[in-house]
């Protein structure tokens, strides 16, 4: 299998023979998926404003001191609302924010052979097996939540294994569900370490985009790494075929 080096090296050819759609996919990529994460942030601080914005906290100790039951629903009006929004952020990743991260990954698998590929490859997710794209990336995102569940280690494992799923469905529409979530996790077999070094050397990048306030991770970081993902599948894939 190709090593770290190469792997970067022929993204980062491919990201920039490629570079202003490379950089559109992937700032679209990130703008669905860190959708969900920020409503469900905003409208947590919105509920916490909104309990302690017009009385003090000794205030309303008091208050619910002397009115158990108005705690009582303050604290399940709080808790549906958590709950409601945990619904919809799961609604919209799984029948939005997947479909759109599996045709990025798409994209930038058909960029490394193809630098005319088009920003319309992101519809890939859609078609034009949409409903096996929804359950296998379901799938795949309950069991790293049930492996996080367990303890950051296992999640992380688990999170790598199946990695490779989105490519496996974006190049193979005929694949069922659970087959593509088997075949990554055979493919990875060997390689969840190598996969993990590729990711943890983009450290200094993240970094140097934090100092930038973001305008790297836009216009270089995230494109690079997500040509660095297809790559590494890629190499993967002729790792495996190869054995």
């Amino acid at each position: 299998m190709a090593d770290r080096k190469e792997i970067k090296a022929k993204a980062k050819v491919a990201f920039k023979a490629n570079y202003w759609k490379c950089v559109l996919v992937a700032f679209i990529g990130s703008l669905f998926t860190g959708a969900a994460v920020s409503s469900s942030a905003n409208s947590a601080t919105d509920t916490a404003n909104s309990a302690t914005g017009t009385q003090d906290v000794a205030e309303l100790t008091e208050y619910f001191n002397q009115n158990p039951e108005a705690l009582a629903l303050v604290i399940s009006v709080v808790i549906g609302a958590l709950l409601f929004i945990m619904l919809v952020s799961t609604v919209v990743k799984c029948f939005i924010n997947n479909p759109i991260k599996m045709g990025c990954d798409s994209f930038y698998l058909k960029n490394s052979d193809d630098p005319n590929t088009g920003v319309g490859e992101i519809k890939t997710g859609f078609k034009p097996s949409y409903g096996r794209n929804i359950w296998a990336l379901f799938l795949k995102d309950l069991l790293v939540s049930l492996g996080c569940l367990l303890f950051i280690v296992p999640g992380v494992i688990i999170a790598l294994q199946y990695q490779l799923v989105p490519f496996i469905l974006a190049e193979d529409p005929d694949i069922k569900a659970g087959d593509a979530l088997r075949k990554s996790k055979e493919m990875m077999k060997g390689h969840k370490w190598e996969a993990f070094m590729l990711d943890l050397s983009f450290f200094g990048w993240y970094f140097l985009g934090a100092l930038t306030a973001g305008i790297l991770y836009v216009f270089y970081v995230n494109p690079y790494v997500n040509a660095a993902d297809a790559e590494f599948y890629k190499a993967v894939k002729a790792s495996t075929a190869a054995e």
